[in-house]
């Protein structure tokens, strides 16, 4: 059984602490990021600011809009400014991305000549994965959509 208690809701996110019977709590972020770079910028700040009003182990989860490798995106048209201060974000916050199976991007604009991304993330901090160390994070297929879903295992059966 899992409780959901303390939610805090901002601009492009809401926050809440997870516990589970016989397991670390933790805080889980779930984020829609916006489009243009001014934006963008602010949801950063915004992501920091959360952190600091939640202290423990935490997840952050959700469409990022913001790509954290140049391989995340199948061309060339990358804004590499924003992508390094992603990067950096996560670096400071002390993030790092859970593995994604069974898909390389997560996000196609579904053209003839198709732009296809991986703006949808799941970052955790080493702490949390410490609870979890069987998780596993899985893409789901989707023909209704120009995204496919995530479904994050927290206990996985190898």
């Amino acid at each position: 059984m899992v409780s959901i208690s303390n939610h805090h809701i901002s601009e492009n996110a809401v926050t809440a602490l997870v516990q589970q019977e016989g397991a670390p709590m933790w805080w889980l972020t779930g984020v829609y990021g916006p489009q243009g770079s001014a934006d963008k910028i602010a949801f950063l700040h915004e992501l920091a600011d959360i952190r600091d009003l939640h202290a423990g182990p935490w997840v952050v989860a959700g469409d990022f809009n913001l790509i954290v490798n140049a391989e995340d995106k199948n061309n060339e048209n990358i804004n590499r400014q924003m992508l390094a201060r992603f990067r950096a974000l996560l670096n400071r916050l002390e993030l790092k991305e859970l593995y994604l199976n069974g898909r390389r991007y997560t996000w196609s604009n579904e053209r003839q000549n198709p732009t296809m991304e991986k703006i949808d993330h799941v970052f955790a901090m080493n702490t949390w994965e410490d609870g979890y160390p069987a998780n596993l994070l899985i893409a789901l297929g989707t023909s209704i959509s120009d995204r496919c879903p995530l479904l994050l295992d927290l206990d996985a059966e190898f």
